[in-house]
């Protein structure tokens, strides 16, 4: 530590400033001339006076702001309490608030766009549950298009239904749970029931389509042979995509193609499934018109 002589002289180096030569010694960073006592203090910048305040111009008043205090206030005390909280229940308010807008979300989503929906059962095999006959308990996770039922949906509007469509909705023997078929026949086609050939062909009436599994086994599919054909209103979706156990995209317009019976080899579609559709569907039988009342 240094004597207290030369403390003293370090001590009387230093001056006060006033500042404005600080801002000037911190803008040019030299020394500032030693002004004498008698020396005249600079002058100092008048103070500019503060504008009118106006509501044109800067927004609301403070009246305006004042109502909203109370308010404030009342949150604000509210707020204090909530922290005193132990922490478990913080834990659940927070994810509740975090759950609140995730929920409406959710349903919006799984309503009119995109659902999971698991596809069990025989009636869709080869083309769903493709290993069914070898693991009966291994179903197959679809991805659906939902189509929407609300008016101010946008795309909604430009949808039709096509032959070969796999789609979703209530089954008529069981309307808690859902049924997956194939579209095979559209208003105006006559269509030969495949439990009773003997009763003559059926015409699918205007806004109806007629359904069926693609399983071979008769016995293994409920459909329209059973029901009747069902009403365009209750289809809720179309399957466009297979998730697991094996990914794969579903074409439905291979249905209507020519090369429908080469996709036999890859386990999707037997070779004579195209056939014996066509044995039974007469397209375009007759021409169906929109009723009256509607």
């Amino acid at each position: 530590m240094p004597p207290p002589d030369r403390m003293v002289g370090k001590l009387s180096k230093l001056r006060a400033i006033n500042p404005t030569d600080a801002k000037l010694l911190a803008r040019n960073g030299k020394p500032l001339p030693k002004r004498s006592a008698n020396a005249a203090p600079p002058p100092q910048p008048e103070p500019q006076p503060e504008p009118a305040f106006s509501s044109e111009h800067y927004g609301p008043s403070l009246g305006r702001r004042r109502l909203f205090e109370p308010l404030r206030n009342t949150f604000a005390r509210f707020r204090q309490r909530c922290r005193k909280l132990p922490t478990p229940i913080l834990l659940s308010a927070r994810t509740v608030q975090v759950m609140i807008p995730i929920v409406p979300i959710g349903y919006f989503l799984t309503d009119n766009v995109m659902r999971i929906t698991k596809v069990n059962g025989p009636s869709m095999t080869p083309y769903l549950n493709e290993n069914y006959d070898q693991m009966h308990t291994q179903s197959d996770t679809a991805l659906i298009q939902m189509w929407s039922k609300h008016r101010w949906i946008p795309w909604k509007d430009g949808r039709r239904l096509e032959r070969g469509m796999v789609v979703i909705f209530p089954s008529p023997a069981d309307p808690s749970r859902k049924a997956v078929k194939r579209i095979v026949g559209l208003p105006g086609d006559r269509v030969t029931n495949r439990d009773f050939p003997n009763e003559g062909a059926h015409l699918v009436p205007w806004n109806h389509v007629w359904v069926e599994g693609d399983a071979a086994n008769q016995q293994r599919s409920m459909d329209s042979n059973s029901y009747g054909p069902i009403s365009i209103s209750m289809i809720e979706g179309l399957a466009i995509a297979v998730l697991s156990p094996r990914m794969r995209w579903l074409n439905w317009k291979d249905w209507e193609s020519k090369d429908v019976d080469a996709a036999g080899s890859n386990g999707r579609l037997r070779p004579d499934y195209r056939k014996s559709i066509q044995d039974r569907i007469v397209k375009n039988a007759a021409k169906v018109e929109r009723p009256p009342e509607w």
